[in-house]
């Protein structure tokens, strides 16, 4: 149903699109958003001080930046089972209710920073940094200007979180556990960003891991080094990581037949094509009826040739890299190249966002389950045809149509 105070004019593909974070409908806020924040009751925390473990995790918003609030996060409690709130990996096969309810708890604690010079404020900058080095929870000590009570926040880029609060000081109280490589990286300010973190997933650092790193402004050369809103740190190591894959994917032997891989997550059902030929990606999203964005069917799509993209995929947004991640990690172990094609069904089970490690996570599942293999592109589309509520997805798929056309061409210049 579509919120009332959505312009008529507003179609479901706008919203989609926008997922609240680009203002397309001009209101200035998201409706969607706001209601399902308000859905969920305020959480208080008494006092002005908080003792707790941190997954480890920390936060740099966006809101006005260059001058952004950043800061540890963490809830009001020592645990060291905390460690599973901070990797999507682990959360992953939670339920939307579950996964809310258990992120709601960490709370980001922040203080202002200008992200290209951050000066130290009561510790909280050197806890924040600590954090994001961090490989095992955490505990620390927050002072906070007041006390807290305001609801969980979602969004569709990061994992739920419980309210923002300004933190006056900070203190981490132990030691924490880095990874060598981790070290080894934010001491090294003669290394770019971009092989930091090539390096970093060489060495199975989480990807969650590197995206604190660059959010804290511990990567890169020490010229260029600042803080990364999270919201782009998540697609900025998607889209980095991914990159450097697929210079090496590109140049593997070609699958030979073509592959179906299939997986099912909170309403989000994926299908996922590799097609003989060279490197290309394709992904699609239906949005049903009810779905958490969308009042009405829309279909959206983004792709890249062999070349790859030179534009923001501004259609799927953050989740088209996410995808493309896990596709290319399972092509680079078998050291193979295809061009692949992503189908998503985002049904009404997905009634609260909970951030775009929901399609890495879920497109990486798909990729360890049972392949379904088929000799021709028309029995593999029959396949997918049936296994969607929309059976003709297909009729708006770039790679397929562009398939179609060099068979066509292809059987116009071969010999009689």
């Amino acid at each position: 149903m579509r919120h009332p105070d959505i312009p008529e004019w507003v179609s479901p593909e706008t919203c989609v699109k926008c997922k609240g974070a680009r203002n397309l409908c001009g209101l200035g806020y998201c409706p969607i958003l706001q209601k399902a924040r308000d859905s969920f009751p305020k959480i208080e925390v008494k006092g002005k001080e908080m003792y707790g473990s941190s997954p480890p995790s920390i936060f740099v918003g966006r809101y006005g930046y260059p001058k952004v609030y950043a800061g540890p996060v963490l809830p009001p409690f020592v645990s060291k089972e905390v460690e599973v709130l901070g990797l999507s990996s682990q959360l992953y096969g939670m339920g939307i209710q579950d996964i809310i309810g258990k992120r709601s708890t960490l709370y980001r604690t922040s203080s202002v920073y200008d992200v290209r010079h951050p000066k130290e404020k009561g510790g909280v900058l050197e806890a924040t940094q600590l954090l994001a080095m961090a490989e095992k929870p955490v505990d620390l000590e927050v002072k906070l200007v007041k006390e807290v009570k305001e609801r969980p926040s979602l969004d569709f880029f990061h994992a739920p979180l419980g309210p923002r609060t300004d933190a006056e000081k900070a203190r981490v109280t132990e030691n924490p556990v880095v990874p060598r490589k981790v070290d080894y990286l934010v001491e090294d300010t003669d290394v770019k960003a971009t092989e930091a973190l090539t390096e970093l997933h060489r060495s199975g650092i989480e990807i969650d891991r590197m995206q604190n790193l660059l959010s804290a402004g511990l990567l890169g050369t020490s010229a260029r080094r600042k803080m990364v809103p999270t919201r782009w740190s998540i697609t900025a190591v998607d889209d980095t990581v991914g990159k450097r894959l697929m210079k090496d994917v590109r140049y593997f032997q070609e699958i030979g037949e073509y592959e179906l891989y299939e997986n099912d997550y909170l309403g989000n059902h994926f299908l996922i094509l590799l097609i003989p030929g060279e490197w290309g990606f394709e992904m699609m999203e239906l949005w049903t009826k009810g779905a958490f964005w969308s009042s009405g069917d829309a279909v959206l799509t983004d792709w890249e040739p062999f070349e790859g993209r030179k534009t923001y995929a501004d259609n799927i947004t953050g989740g088209y890299y996410a995808a493309r991640l896990a596709v290319l990690e399972h092509l680079y172990r078998r050291r193979r190249s295809a061009k692949v094609l992503i189908y998503r069904e985002i049904g009404p089970e997905y009634w609260a966002p909970l951030g775009v490690w929901v399609v890495r996570e879920t497109a990486r599942e798909a990729m360890r389950k049972k392949v379904m293999r088929f000799s021709d592109l028309d029995s593999s589309i029959k396949a997918m045809s049936e296994r969607v509520r929309n059976p003709y997805w297909h009729q708006k798929s770039h790679t397929i149509h562009e398939l179609r056309v060099q068979r066509r061409i292809t059987d116009y210049l071969s010999p009689p």
